[in-house]
């Protein structure tokens, strides 16, 4: 893929745990780095949960291959945050589509 399309820098967040000085353990998001992606129009659908009308926005989004992303993780572009749902590796494995959601990030 040429790099054109990737136009979009983006924050790869990670859930990871450390412990603190009584070494009990700390859950926190933690930066994996920046990456160059291209989404793709995000798409939406509203849903009735717990007796609420629900929204939720869903995303494409393209980057080169990497071993290190896996589901859960987020991607954070323009102050908009998507949680990977599925990443999917194209045969050749030099590019991963990632199935996303837009979510609040509860830092």
């Amino acid at each position: 893929m040429r790099a054109g399309p990737l136009r979009h820098l983006c924050l790869l967040r990670g859930l990871t745990q450390t412990t603190d000085e009584l070494n009990q353990p700390i859950k926190g998001w933690a930066d994996l780095g920046k990456v160059w992606a291209e989404i793709k129009a995000p798409s939406g659908r509203m849903y009735e949960a717990a007796s609420q009308m629900q929204a939720e926005v869903s995303a494409e989004i393209n980057i080169r291959y990497r071993r290190d992303v896996v589901a859960g993780q987020h991607l954070i572009h323009d102050g908009i945050t998507y949680e990977i749902i599925a990443p999917l590796p194209t045969n050749q494995r030099d590019m991963l589509k990632l199935m996303c959601k837009t979510v609040t990030p509860n830092e």
